[in-house]
């Protein structure tokens, strides 16, 4: 049992620590081990490979900012469905997307062929083409207790910048077609930079009566919000599939959409409050568990 200890404490404190540099380890602090002995430990142990995941990078004065900004949005909102307070099903969650690419991206680890020699290869499996400069589009859109907004369609973020606007268009008549009564929605971005411009926060203001102003928020919580999940849920629906053009890849985002049901849409905002608690439990590191 004790060279088993001291295998899985090797383990822990060495991340990506491979069989061979265990046993010298162990070698060093005198046990008599060999790769062997290291992997039947490891088989008896249970011991599984799991991937380091990547996080955001915080600083201690931003983990400390994101404790506070949570704690009051806790409050302000509500840590509970069917508490004194929960306004959280009243919360319109916004933001743009990454990039959506017509062809899939290939993970390098995964990709390779088994032959006695790469001259075995044909070329065509030996080798995967790679566009320099591929196309892609970025998405607007966000997440309520009514759904997915707006209801049809995210903004597509080049047809919206060739768009011109015509005089008489009423914002807030159209806001609300897709939302309904806008007098109690309350309107949330991430907080970046470029939402806290004058320009943006008008616009915002002539459509959305409230909404969680930008000095009672943080632009580093983008790990609370589920608007966040949505992007990687489509991601991941749309993975493996290579467009011809943008307007295919433009359809099956539309499908896929629309098929985003109303009562996920619910379940992913009620989980806003349990996330603001494990940003608190857990210091203000970037959390995962959701």
């Amino acid at each position: 049992m004790i060279y088993q200890d001291q295998v899985h404490l090797v383990q822990q404190q060495q991340p990506n620590t491979f069989k061979p540099n265990v046993n010298a380890k162990l070698q060093k602090r005198g046990y008599k081990t060999s790769n062997t002995s290291v992997w039947r430990a490891k088989t008896e142990l249970k011991l599984k490979w799991w991937k380091r995941q990547t996080v955001q990078k915080l600083t201690n004065q931003q983990k400390v900012q994101r404790i506070f900004i949570a704690k009051q949005l806790r409050k302000k909102y509500g840590t509970k469905k069917g508490g004194k307070i929960f306004k959280w099903n009243y919360v319109l969650n916004t933001d743009f997307s990454g990039a959506f690419k017509l062809s899939p991206q290939n993970n390098q680890h995964n990709e390779g062929v088994y032959a006695e020699s790469s001259l075995d290869i044909p070329y065509e499996l030996r080798t995967i083409s790679k566009q320099k400069f591929q196309k892609s589009i970025m998405l607007w859109g966000g997440i309520s207790y009514k759904g997915l907004f707006p209801k049809q369609s995210p903004i597509f973020v080049d047809e919206w910048l060739e768009l011109t606007r015509p005089k008489d268009t009423d914002r807030p008549d159209k806001a609300a077609k897709e939302l309904g009564d806008l007098r109690n929605l309350v309107f949330q971005d991430d907080q970046d930079r470029k939402q806290r411009m004058h320009v943006t926060l008008n616009a915002v203001k002539r459509v959305f009566i409230n909404r969680i102003e930008p000095k009672d928020c943080n632009a580093k919580l983008a790990d609370v919000w589920p608007i966040e999940n949505v992007w990687g849920a489509f991601k991941e629906n749309l993975r493996g599939r290579e467009y011809d053009n943008i307007e295919q890849l433009k359809d099956d985002i539309k499908k896929e959409w629309i098929k985003f049901s109303v009562s996920l849409c619910q379940q992913m905002m009620d989980t806003i409050p349990a996330r603001l608690k494990l940003v608190i439990d857990q210091g203000g590191n970037q959390i995962r568990e959701h």
